[in-house]
């Protein structure tokens, strides 16, 4: 073993440094815990930073110890347990590319088997006191049901017993070499995670043993299983790499197969030492697959169990986890036990392989593209199947006083238990989809077969329209295999548009106020007849051979007659579903109950009032809702950027000097963003769609943001970002410089689809940025330029126009993929 590190050097400096980060507002900023220790009277300090600030460029933590505790003295602390210095995922920063690694690090690659449980440090008091912490706290905890650390301690008690070994002599020898044992406790019966370890693989795997000072120090895997083996600790399969290439090959291989040497894996920590300086460099390479689809099924199951929900925002393993559902939501519903385990971290594996048994596959050849074809053949759903699951929508196409309504209402009147009505004008929001929403909302309902959606549909893309928000949100209110079959009614035959003008007309003056948008009082004979022109003008009469009209499952074309025609239409309608669909409708009503439900619908009044045209004074007000001034990512990276542009300038003179003069005097922007799209964008005819798709994405984080500022719902910009979950990468591509400003034109990733990323890695559709020239605002040189300039000299120089010599264009270093966050600017 080394030798022994005796001489432990006062940690004073770095408790200042901490207790300084502790008083910052946000980058940067430490958090202190006091812990008690479980056999001593002695207090120890875990100190942690925010996740988000471990590894950033232009931001330097005291230390970088994940897991770091402290002495509560004063005078002499010492350092009593230390974590490894936090280490990132291959890719995930600059400094675990592939470029950098090879550029920056020298083998061995010595790599282990990444455990897959909670980690554990374990350290020991100059008295033989032994202290075993989580991640982030020892000692005896009230605020939490299970006790990482105390678990930790109670399995190293056993272990140690079992080898003859007195904790007070394990605790001192650790003392004595100034070391953190670090191990991952792997039991299923304390707590499940993602592999499995049953009974005989349960245990304390030693990883790493660090020594306990303020700079990462570690000791070779070589001296950490031979500690493993006199302590008995599990040992963790470590094996070298002598080159970057053996490396490469040897993920590659595991992520074809998504296993190593035929075990499931959740991935591998490589370590290595900087060319540098000889100091230790960690990196990991973990996985996606299939961890990520057996994460999944773990969060669906406990949501279905705490909201009796199956509907998820998942895209990938969409088709999968549905089937997963199938198998355990009849486990889950039979049995509050296994209901009550699983939301205590239990029963998650076993039910997971009791799926996977009767799957017939495993996670790995679910995933196999091999296997993808025969899933979905295998298990296909028949949309062509109408049975008792099946439900139905009926879509009216009709203008106004063709009868809808009243023949809406007498269906269901005729079948209330199992028929709906959803009246486009009960809808005053300006969400149109909420039309759709609240359809589907209502045929959810077990009881439910049939909802009429009762609107205009006059012309095509309205019909279009319906078909689409079908669906996208079929899915959030209904199971994913429930056959929704689409019924259209046609109540304006294209040949009778003259008759139906004059008889609607008549209809409606005749019927006066009794509708919930066209009041005659209020409205006036003229403005009423103009209202119902400008529909029959626009109307586009059905056309069964052109989309979106070939996609009705059954169309019923009515004729159109100016006495008892909703009595008559009803009756149709009737017969022609009866047809056609007898699952729906077993048998056809007498004429004495269809009559009865008609003389019922002629007495219907609406209860909702919904404006037509300008002016709604009889309507109350609802505070102004704030939206988002402009949607912007926000660089993560500032100093890197600083310095790319330095790099940029470097060669010219002039420019370098002036650059370094606008640093010192602080003249840049405090931090860089890319502006996605601004409020004006809505105002022109090509951005208005875009911005209101980012409006549509953000919803939820638009809303409450207005609720905790309800006192101040004026109208007025906040000045307030709200972040959000998507983020997008990005390169430096061009700086622009004039006497004006700086800015530098960026590349965005993505595909011509969208650029945003959402929380599961995926593009988000449809999100794209608004400016023809994605920038960054740098500097404003001239204080009074207003920072939309930038688009203006960031478009010339694309466009090839900046021809006037005060605009100097340098290209920048593509290498380099930045990541930003998207925020909301209000």
């Amino acid at each position: 073993m080394p030798s022994p590190y005796g001489n432990k050097r006062t940690v004073a400096k770095l408790v200042s440094e901490l207790e300084d980060a502790e008083k910052l507002n946000s980058r940067g900023r430490a958090y202190r815990r006091v812990c008690n220790l479980s056999h001593s009277d002695k207090k120890v300090v875990s100190w942690k930073f925010n996740e988000w600030d471990y590894g950033k460029n232009n931001i330097t933590l005291p230390c970088k110890a994940r897991g770091l505790f402290i002495s509560d003295d004063v005078e002499s602390p010492v350092i009593v347990a230390r974590g490894y210095d936090k280490f990132f995922n291959m890719g995930e920063v600059s400094f675990t590319k592939w470029e950098w690694i090879e550029e920056n690090c020298r083998g061995p690659y010595d790599v282990t088997i990444k455990a897959n449980g909670c980690i554990i440090f374990i350290s020991g008091l100059e008295d033989g006191t032994m202290v075993v912490c989580s991640k982030h706290s020892t000692g005896p905890r009230e605020d939490v049901d299970r006790n990482h650390a105390e678990a930790g301690e109670k399995h190293l008690l056993k272990q140690l017993a079992e080898m003859n070994v007195d904790p007070k002599d394990f605790a001192r020898m650790l003392y004595t070499y100034n070391i953190t044992a670090v191990a991952e406790y792997c039991d299923d019966s304390f707590e499940e995670h993602i592999l499995e370890y049953p009974l005989e693989k349960a245990g304390l795997y030693l990883h790493g043993v660090n020594v306990n000072e303020a700079e990462f120090e570690t000791w070779d895997m070589k001296d950490v299983s031979e500690l493993a083996l006199k302590y008995g600790f599990k040992r963790i399969q470590s094996f070298d790499m002598n080159t970057i290439e053996d490396l490469k090959k040897l993920f590659d291989d595991c992520t074809a197969s998504g296993s190593f040497k035929g075990q499931e894996i959740e991935g591998f920590v490589i370590r290595c030492h900087l060319k540098s300086n000889g100091k230790p460099f960690f990196f990991k390479y973990k996985f996606e697959e299939p961890y990520l689809m057996y994460r999944q099924w773990r969060e669906v199951t406990k949501d279905y169990i705490s909201n009796n929900s199956r509907v998820f925002k998942f895209k990938k393993h969409k088709f999968i986890t549905n089937k997963y559902l199938d198998f355990v939501i009849p486990i889950l519903d039979s049995s509050p036990k296994i209901r009550e385990d699983y939301m205590k971290g239990f029963r998650i594996i076993e039910l997971r392989t009791m799926f996977l048994e009767s799957y017939g596959m495993s996670g790995l050849e679910i995933l196999n593209h091999e296997k993808v074809a025969e899933l979905e053949l295998r298990n296909a759903i028949d949309y062509d199947k109408v049975d008792e699951h099946t439900k139905f929508l009926i879509f009216p196409i009709s203008v106004i006083g063709c009868g809808k309504t009243t023949t809406s209402q007498t269906l269901t009147n005729l079948f209330p238990e199992t028929w709906g009505h959803i009246q486009n004008d009960d809808i005053t929001g300006k969400d149109k989809s909420q039309l759709i929403k609240k359809s589907l909302e209502l045929l959810a309902k077990q009881e439910m077969k049939c909802v009429i959606v009762d609107r205009n549909n006059h012309q095509f893309r309205e019909r279009k329209q319906l078909f689409e928000w079908l669906d996208e949100l079929k899915e959030d209110y209904l199971a994913y295999d429930t056959n929704i079959k689409v019924i259209g009614i046609s109540f304006a035959p294209y040949d009778k548009l003259s008759k139906i003008r004059d008889i609607t007309m008549q209809r409606v003056i005749k019927r006066g106020n009794n509708h919930q948008s066209i009041k005659l009082d209020e409205l006036g004979e003229k403005k009423v007849i103009g209202i119902m022109s400008g529909f029959l003008k626009r109307y586009q009469p059905l056309n069964i051979d052109k989309s979106p009209d070939n996609m009705f499952d059954l169309m019923i074309e009515l004729d159109f007659n100016e006495i008892d025609s909703s009595l008559t239409n009803v009756k149709q309608i009737l017969n022609e579903i009866h047809r056609a669909y007898p699952i729906l409708m077993p048998e056809i009503p007498t004429d004495d109950k269809i009559d009865e439900a008609f003389r019922k619908s002629l007495e219907y009044k609406p209860t909702v009032r919904k404006i037509v045209g300008k002016g709604n004074g009889n309507q109350q007000k609802t505070p102004k809702l704030i939206r988002p001034v402009y949607i912007s990512v926000n660089a993560r990276e500032h100093d890197e950027i600083i310095n790319l542009v330095r790099q940029g300038v470097a060669n010219n003179k002039d420019l370098s000097q002036k650059f370094e003069g606008l640093l010192a005097n602080d003249r840049l922007q405090k931090d860089f963003h890319i502006t996605l799209g601004h409020v004006m964008s809505s105002r022109e005819k090509e951005g208005k769609k875009l911005w209101k798709l980012y409006l549509t994405r953000y919803h939820d984080q638009i809303t409450e943001y207005n609720n905790n500022h309800k006192e101040n719902n004026s109208g007025n910009n906040q000045n307030t970002s709200v972040n959000t979950t998507d983020k997008l990468k990005f390169k430096l591509s061009k700086l622009c410089w004039d006497d004006k400003i700086i800015a530098i034109v960026v590349e965005l990733s993505g595909n011509e689809t969208g650029c945003l990323i959402d929380v599961n890695g995926d593009i988000v559709n449809g999100l794209k940025c608004l400016n023809k020239v994605p920038h960054i605002t740098v500097c404003k040189i001239d204080s009074n330029v207003k920072a939309v300039y930038s688009n203006v000299l960031c478009e010339k120089v694309q466009s090839g126009e900046a021809q006037d010599e005060n605009v100097k264009v340098l290209k920048l270093s593509d290498a380099k993929e930045f990541v930003g966050d998207v925020c909301l600017n209000f």
